[in-house]
């Protein structure tokens, strides 16, 4: 996490999402609430992403059409960049290493995510799965 809370307004995410339809909700919902959305469709496009902008956090999918998002992940952590995974896979399928990143399980509600989405860029500690 960032050691220098961020304010969520203006903040900016990287959306990891391979469904365009659910990316495009990502993106509106982000938007409206204030956010800058930067949507990446598979782990190629999130480290092209990742390469040239600076992201205050991110939103996740964990399966993706060219594998897990786990190297994504990872590349996050070591730049102290928060993350969550919204994700239609269990919970228990997470590896150790990212078990304790917050986890919303599809179908989720919006209000949830930007709720926890809002409260990773503070910094604060979510690391219990949502049900």
């Amino acid at each position: 996490m960032n050691s220098l809370a961020v304010s969520p307004i203006g903040a900016t995410v990287l959306v990891v999402e391979d469904e365009i339809e659910l990316s495009r909700l990502f993106i509106e919902v982000l938007t409206a609430a204030g956010y800058t959305a930067v949507p990446a469709y598979s782990v190629t496009d999130a480290f092209a992403a990742m390469a040239y902008q600076h992201f205050d956090a991110a939103v996740l999918d964990v399966e993706l059409r060219d594998g897990a998002i786990f190297p994504v992940a990872d590349r996050l952590a070591a730049q102290g960049t928060p993350y969550l995974f919204a994700s239609a896979i269990y919970f228990q399928a997470i590896p150790k290493a990212h078990q304790d990143v917050p986890f919303i399980g599809k179908p989720f509600n919006i209000d949830d995510l930007l709720f926890r989405l809002e409260q990773i860029i503070s910094g604060v500690d979510l690391a219990s799965p949502a049900a």
